[in-house]
């Protein structure tokens, strides 16, 4: 069965039918991030395939509202503040909400987005590693401690000075959004010298013959990890069950669709975004052996060990599947 039938089935046992929409929202809100890690959710905007799928299930009333938020930290706010019902964040963002919130919102994973690789670019030749930074340079992150990038560059330092270290380079890093960090890494002298940053903003860095790489995530981590996943509150999930089975149904439909054709889901990423990255580039970032656009979660739980060994949350779960997703996404 695939997963848009096991939705359906979900809601055939009880989790929210279409007799039952009456009861529900009439506004239903997104919000996601820049870059190709949110293709989907572009694709859905662009496509309608939300209002799509809501149809299906007797909900034509129902607003569809999109919103593009800087990083996790922003998007937390808003999710628990009601502002929106869907947020799309990095694996530092859920663990640190799900723990803030057990027993209370419960925000949990509705469902994995993607896995892309991060990567730490600089543009001095004299770094060659994390050890050659020096007090002048600043490294450009979304947000400063808290995304991932920043996270990743957290296990980094604990990786070569120890866990009492993991804060060494915090000093450095400087919040900017992934275009702001492109344009100053590829502009004209700066503050700026390094960026953790996201596909396609790195590869096309990249491209520049000054810019070289000194890490990946896959250098810290050791493999593939959910650059972003869905996730929203037990609330809302309880109060509008038509309403999550229809985002969820139109999430797989956007994913199993970028997975069928990837060319035709480079246009659509290249023409929603603005990007000026060639398509071929952007085809060689989803084909890439740590890239993968998938609805499973993958990984946390080497963000929830790491945070809780260092005392950015209390206590990691012990079975992250089983206490940070929902059931529709284990």
């Amino acid at each position: 069965m695939n997963k848009i039938a096991a939705l359906t089935a979900v809601g055939a046992l009880g989790f929210g039918v279409a007799t039952e929409a009456h009861a529900e929202a009439d506004a239903l809100r997104v919000a996601k991030q820049y870059g190709l890690g949110y293709i989907q959710l572009m694709i859905m905007e662009e496509e309608g395939l939300v209002e799509k799928h809501l149809q299906k299930a007797g909900m034509d009333d129902v607003t569809v509202e999109w919103a593009t938020f800087r990083s996790s930290d922003v998007m937390n706010d808003a999710l628990i503040s009601g502002n929106i019902d869907f947020a799309s964040l990095g694996p530092t963002g859920i663990v640190t909400i799900w723990e803030r919130t057990k027993g209370s919102y419960d925000v949990k994973v509705a469902a994995g987005l993607n896995a892309l690789p991060w990567i730490l670019t600089v543009r001095d030749p004299s770094i060659k590693s994390i050890t050659d930074f020096d007090d002048d340079d600043r490294i450009a992150v979304p947000a400063v401690k808290v995304s991932g990038q920043a996270a990743a560059l957290q296990m980094a330092a604990a990786k070569q000075w120890g866990d009492d270290q993991f804060e060494r380079l915090d000093h450095l890093t400087v919040s900017l959004s992934h275009p702001d960090a492109t344009a100053a890494m590829l502009g004209g002298p700066s503050e700026i010298v390094a960026n953790f940053t996201s596909p396609p903003y790195g590869h096309r860095q990249l491209k520049n013959p000054n810019i070289h790489a000194i890490l990946t995530s896959g250098d810290v981590l050791g493999g593939l990890f959910s650059f972003n996943v869905i996730a929203t509150t037990a609330a809302f999930r309880e109060a509008n069950p038509a309403l999550y089975n229809a985002f969820l149904g139109a999430l797989q439909e956007a994913t199993d669709r970028v997975n069928a054709d990837m060319a035709w889901a480079a246009d659509m990423y290249l023409k929603i975004s603005n990007d000026p990255t060639p398509k071929e580039e952007i085809l060689e970032i989803m084909q890439d052996k740590e890239a993968r656009f998938t609805t499973e979660p993958l990984n946390l739980g080497a963000f929830s060990d790491f945070m809780a060994r260092t005392g950015r949350i209390k206590e990691a779960p012990e079975d992250w599947r089983a206490e940070m997703l929902f059931p529709e996404a284990q």
